[in-house]
């Protein structure tokens, strides 16, 4: 006998339907009652799911796994083109990473192409595969049930639905989409934003004002989600990379940090906070709708005063003692050896400044004119660390572009005490593995240490 709480899923299903047939027809994103609506379909497609194959139940499966394999079982009859095709385009997509996100995406396209009911008609014809997949108590295991399923998605076919495919990268946390535009850019070096990776999602931190991401209206809380149609999930999809082969327009495409209400997208939110715990510049006003998005209990973890800032900035007097070329890599070792053999060197020392700013390392003559000797983009810098001998001393390790090639250089400071090269390196090395691409703000000069000294 299945459970009431079967009973209950499939009243609560036919429930968003009527509210869903009532509203504004067709049903599109934005609808009040779309979300409710797939929530409670899921519901029962996850109504008594086993996880065959999964070591120890740690693997959990999804019904995106059963509707994904179905193609292989579909045996004496015609096999439907619109769900094949479905599959398919699913399957290698990267804008979804989990069963989950892909199931979702497979409701709202099914939804679509008016074929939601055609993979359980099959999973139901086979019933060594529906009992292998859900237990008998479930609604799509138990065949009175099943049949009241299949006569309400037989109904849904009868409602148009006009969804965004695209709009589908955080599909695997939420039901709920968030704004989804494209913007078209000149091919230039100087965007004006930072982006810092968390949690595998490229966020906008800071934009300037005036520039041409303020200009298209791209904000702090963003989230960057393709360049050109190349989704930069994950930071292994740098960024820089794949603007250093567009020759001409630049398309990135936006997930916007507020809903259309003006409410923030708590997936976005959530990587907010992370990034302003973490002591990233970021803007009050928007910190505190989050804080007040995620729990009611939590007050803005920004300052009243807090502005928004292009550059936190840290600044030590040190002495540049030179530089020594190195091997593509990063490491104490490799740092290490370069120190020790710039002091073995005996080159002449030079008193500088260091500027270590949320988007780069610049450093200027201490001189009092604060003359630009080089600035360096997080990109551009590949490991910073102090040595254990002498403690006072740290090398960074920069890329240089070359007509033909690229050069590293290890780059030797001194500082007064083991606490500030300690500081600085620490810093650094924030800098490093927290941002992976900022679009350049204009400079004094295009020189570098690599190049002046």
């Amino acid at each position: 006998m299945a459970g009431s709480s079967s009973g209950q899923l499939l009243t609560e299903l036919r429930e968003c339907l009527n509210r869903v047939k009532k509203g504004p027809l067709p049903i599109k994103d934005g609808n009040e009652h779309l979300v409710p609506f797939c929530e409670a379909l899921e519901g029962v497609f996850r109504d008594g799911i086993k996880h065959p194959g999964s070591l120890f139940g740690l693997n959990k499966r999804d019904y995106w796994d059963w509707v994904e394999q179905l193609p292989n079982y579909i045996y004496n009859e015609k096999q439907n083109p619109f769900l094949i095709q479905t599959i398919a385009s699913i399957k290698p997509s990267l804008k979804m990473r989990t069963s989950c996100g892909r199931g979702r995406c497979f409701v709202r396209i099914a939804l679509v192409k008016k074929i939601l009911s055609v993979p359980v008609d099959h999973l139901l014809k086979n019933r060594k595969l529906t009992d292998y997949w859900y237990s008998k108590e479930s609604i799509i295991g138990n065949a009175s049930l099943a049949s009241k399923f299949m006569d309400i998605l037989f109904e849904v076919t009868e409602v148009d639905f006009e969804l965004a495919y695209r709009n589908a990268s955080f599909l695997d946390e939420t039901w709920i989409l968030p704004i989804y535009v494209t913007v078209e850019l000149p091919s230039v070096e100087d965007f004006g934003m930072v982006v810092s990776y968390v949690e595998n999602r490229a966020i906008v931190t800071c934009v300037a004002p005036d520039s041409l991401a303020h200009r298209v209206h791209i904000e702090a809380g963003d989230c960057v989600d393709a360049v050109n149609d190349q989704c930069v999930y994950t930071a292994n999809a740098r960024i820089s990379k794949l603007l250093d082969h567009s020759k001409e327009a630049v398309h990135l495409s936006i997930v916007k940090a507020k809903l259309i209400d003006g409410t923030p997208f708590v997936p976005l939110a959530r990587r907010m906070l992370l990034l302003e715990s973490d002591g990233s510049s970021l803007r009050s006003d928007l910190l505190a709708d989050i804080a007040i998005a995620e729990s009611p209990t939590v007050k803005s973890a920004a300052p009243e005063d807090a502005q928004l800032s292009l550059h936190v900035e840290r600044v030590y007097e040190v002495v540049y003692l030179g530089k020594t070329e190195v091997n593509e890599g990063c490491g104490d070792a490799l740092i290490a050896s370069a120190v020790q053999l710039v002091i073995d060197g005996q080159g002449k020392p030079m008193s500088i400044s260091i500027m270590v700013t949320e988007a780069a390392v610049t450093v200027h003559y201490a001189d009092g004119k604060k003359k630009l000797l080089g600035k360096y983009t997080y990109p551009e810098i590949s490991d910073c660390s102090v040595t254990l001998n002498p403690e006072t001393c740290f090398g960074m390790i920069v890329r240089q572009l070359k007509p033909s090639s690229v050069q590293y250089n290890c780059l030797v400071f001194e500082a007064p005490s083991a606490s500030m090269a300690r500081d600085v390196s620490l810093h650094i090395s924030q800098g490093i593995n927290r941002t992976v691409w900022f679009v350049d703000l204009p400079t004094e000069s295009d020189t570098s240490l690599t190049s002046v000294v």
